[in-house]
């Protein structure tokens, strides 16, 4: 029973995903993104224009991140089971996994929230939200290079010689995490390759993201898959009684 929920949770990061690209491409049609170079009046306009798909989208997303939080978890058990993976590897993806849990749904909520009356709102206000909302989630990177990171560094621990995770999985989450870490630069820009919805900020990081996702969703059914089943308890054997041999030589 336990490696069918396990399986269950890692299939839970694929719903994610899905739900993810319908919300942001067909639902809310933020993919290309809004560019950060839009005047408040663009904003407050995309909002009222496309106020119930913006927010259907954005349910979409928010409720499929169950699905998110059940495959980090999945992949941190079997992390678990990596021989010779210091402990403070387990607790750092456990603390990393609620912190990029927080930067997923903390950015909807925001975009929930200038989606909620735009058409009374001042534009500045909306496109306070907006910026708000998309600044934390593309430059949260942080979480997610420490999750990665040490994902990358559990599968490189492993003492067995027959490893649990293929090696190369673990160097390719390291370069994965540093690819994470260049969206720091958007501070600094409204258009180029750097704003939020640049190249170095959003299509790298992005493609990088799920990526991380997709081989880390083949890799953990694999290895939930090695699972040693439960073996079957022994039958106990019955207790003689205490007085049975008495009892038989009367």
């Amino acid at each position: 029973m336990g490696r069918k929920i396990e399986l269950g949770m890692t299939w839970a990061g694929l719903v994610w995903v899905i739900l993810f690209f319908i919300g942001m491409v067909p639902l809310a049609n933020w993919i290309p993104l809004p560019s950060p170079s839009d005047t408040a009046a663009e904003v407050q306009a995309m909002y009222v224009d496309h106020t119930n798909s913006i927010r259907a989208g954005l349910a979409l997303i928010f409720t499929g991140t169950i699905g998110y939080i059940l495959f980090s978890a999945a992949i941190a058990s079997q992390c678990r089971r990596i021989k010779g993976a210091p402990t403070a590897l387990r607790y750092a993806q456990v603390g990393s996994i609620g912190a990029c849990t927080l930067l997923i749904i903390v950015p909807i909520i925001i975009w929930f929230t200038a989606a909620y009356r735009p058409e009374v709102r001042s534009a500045e206000s909306i496109q306070l939200l907006n910026d708000l909302g998309w600044i934390m989630f593309i430059v949260g990177f942080v979480p997610f290079v420490a999750w990665v990171w040490t994902v990358g560094l559990a599968i490189l621990s492993d003492e067995d010689a027959d490893p649990l995770f293929p090696r190369w999985a673990g160097y390719l989450c390291m370069l994965l995490g540093t690819l994470q870490i260049p969206p720091i630069l958007l501070v600094f820009f409204q258009t180029g390759p750097f704003a939020w919805n640049g190249l170095f900020s959003w299509w790298i990081p992005a493609t990088d993201f799920f990526t991380f996702f997709l081989v880390m969703l083949v890799l953990t059914l694999r290895a939930i898959r090695r699972t040693p089943a439960a073996a079957p308890e022994a039958p106990q054997a019955v207790p003689e009684l205490a007085g049975a041999g008495a009892g038989t030589g009367r």
